[in-house]
């Protein structure tokens, strides 16, 4: 077939030089196509069916003739990205190295069971903080923090340090409250709260730790919860942080029987109380 395109392109470029007139070029055409049954393109003439090879190709005698196609490049794909790992994840790789045998440890021959934690990352790397409880607990016992220092190991971590008692606060076995800060300055702060009611007095004490490259530090533990009001002339006062100065000084502002506020300021490795009063008492 593609002979035949080209022999009928041929006849035409010597019909339009002038070296075939118009009755040896119909004679050469149709002795070129005796046999054959020309479709309906060719009613437009072989001139308009040769302008439009190009575009719509030939039907003769039913084939179809089209030029070939321009091959689509093969895109090959490279091999799939893996997820970057999700704060779960990192969190769940982070406890399965710090607890590989689950929550409960015998801390100083008190077993403690950890609570799920959190992982901060700071500035030298990451450190998994977690709260601890002692079952069946009696009244004198704590609560605990656990610091674990870690180093990043593929998707998983392992533990550098391991601090399970790195503070003890509270009574009953439990802390009343804990969470991490970065307010308090460039490395993160723990912020831990636990008290008890002895003999009619209520108490709570705030302990600041933070985690330094070396291991955790305690900045300074202060009252700031105390209640004896069921006795005569008794008083309730409670204490929250305030004004925090990054790296240089923090208060405590008291409400309730009294108000009053307390100035903290950092000297070296910790906070000393430096204008107001200290709460005593339980």
């Amino acid at each position: 077939m593609a002979d035949r395109v080209e022999e009928l392109e041929r006849l035409q470029r010597l019909r339009e030089a002038g070296t075939l007139d118009e009755a040896e070029f119909e004679a050469e055409k149709a002795r070129l196509l005796r046999g054959r049954r020309v479709s309906a393109p060719l009613v437009l003439g072989v001139a308009g069916a040769v302008a439009a090879t190009g575009a719509l190709g030939w039907l003769v005698g039913g084939d179809i003739v089209t030029p070939a196609p321009t091959p689509t490049p093969t895109v090959r794909a490279g091999p799939t990205p893996s997820p970057s790992p999700t704060a779960v994840d990192r969190l769940a790789a982070a406890e399965r190295a710090a607890f590989p045998s689950g929550r409960s440890l015998e801390v100083g021959g008190v077993r403690v069971v950890y609570n799920a934690g959190t992982l901060v990352e700071a500035p030298f790397g990451p450190v998994l903080v977690s709260g601890g409880e002692v079952p069946d607990a009696s009244h004198a016992d704590s609560g605990y923090v656990a610091v674990h220092y870690l180093r990043q190991d593929g998707d998983a971590f392992a533990v550098t340090r391991a601090f399970p008692d790195a503070v003890k606060s509270g009574s009953n076995g439990a802390l009343a409250e804990m969470s991490v800060s970065d307010k308090f300055g460039p490395l993160p702060v723990v912020y831990a709260q636990g008290g008890g009611t002895w003999q009619g007095y209520t108490c709570a004490w705030t302990t600041l730790t933070e985690l330094r490259a070396t291991g955790p530090g305690e900045l300074v533990t202060f009252m700031n919860v105390y209640e004896d009001s069921t006795r005569a002339g008794g008083e309730s006062i409670e204490g929250k942080i305030a004004d925090i100065v990054p790296g240089r000084s923090f208060t405590v502002r008291f409400s309730g029987s009294r108000e009053f506020t307390n100035t903290y300021e950092r000297r070296g490795g910790t906070y000393v109380l430096t204008q107001g009063e200290a709460l005593e008492g339980c």
